[in-house]
């Protein structure tokens, strides 16, 4: 084998290592945690870690399911996350379009300022959000605090600009011929949208959705200074709660079979999502 023949079997493995690499290093620590659910308890504080279990058992999940705030909470984010990326859909799917194709004053202004959102941490705006919810609340009488109508219009508030750039993208990108021949064929603006631009947006619109969804099912800090008992808690909360307890009997594999449960969601909606993620977000990032 030549030096020549060496240094290009090198150059061809050397990104499929880099790749690898980065994958286990991504990978692991959830593959920690599932292990670590399958073990008993005495498993888990052993000075000699092991990577599969001596004993195999599922009482770390048994534990969880049994758990009723868990349950309830896990079925408050779902709700909450559900609506939120439906909410995020609507609005950004009709601003988006409008930004790409309509024509009016103070469009450029519009881009900047929700460009100029993606600028500021989200930890800033927690405090402000907060104060201004319990300042509506006690003005107009409607609950925003602790409740599904304020993580909604929350977690809808941090998602929205992101996404109304990046469907602004897609839009942009999308052939303006076939509107024309709808418009020709007597569609108005709004049918047109409905019935030919938006079945052909689908990866856009998934994409908007998969990190709305995402946002609100993963976020702690918003959820966590939102709410105050199980009412309207989302799971990051009460599993937050639970891993930061004092109490000596914490149950560490039970939390951690609660961190699987709530990751799996996630992980099959990005398996099976990922073709029209991948299309969605590289289309929405040309700029038209």
């Amino acid at each position: 084998m030549t030096t020549l023949q060496l240094k290009r079997i090198l150059g061809s493995l050397a990104p499929h290592v880099a790749v690898l690499a980065i994958l286990t290093f991504a990978v692991f620590p959830f593959y920690w945690a599932v292990v670590s659910t399958l073990k008993p308890t005495t498993e888990l504080y052993t000075l000699t870690p092991t990577f599969l279990p001596n004993t195999w058992t599922l009482d770390n999940y048994v534990w969880a399911t049994s758990q009723d705030t868990f349950l309830l909470t896990l079925r408050n984010s779902a709700i909450v996350a559900g609506t939120t990326a439906v909410v995020a859909v609507v609005i950004t799917s009709m601003m988006g379009y409008s930004l790409a194709r309509l024509r009016f004053a103070g469009k450029n202004v519009i881009v900047t300022a929700l460009i100029s959102t993606q600028m500021l941490p989200g930890v800033l705006l927690v405090v402000p959000m907060f104060v201004l919810f319990v300042t509506i609340q006690r003005a107009l009488h409607v609950e925003l605090v602790n409740t599904y109508l304020g993580l909604v219009i929350g977690f809808a508030t941090f998602a929205v600009p992101f996404s109304a750039l990046l469907l602004r993208g897609f839009f942009t990108n999308f052939p303006v011929e076939l509107e024309e021949a709808a418009l020709i064929d007597g569609c108005t603006r709004l049918k047109a949208f409905w019935y030919v631009v938006l079945p052909l947006c689908i990866p856009g619109i998934l994409t908007v959705g998969l990190f709305a969804f995402v946002l609100a099912w993963s976020d702690l800090l918003f959820a966590m200074v939102l709410t105050n008992n199980t009412r309207a808690q989302t799971v990051a909360v009460t599993i937050t709660q639970l891993a930061t307890s004092q109490y000596s009997n914490t149950n560490y594999g039970g939390i951690l079979a609660e961190g699987v449960i709530i990751t799996i969601p996630i992980v099959l909606l990005f398996v099976f999502l990922q073709r029209f993620l991948i299309e969605g977000m590289t289309a929405g990032a040309i700029k038209g």
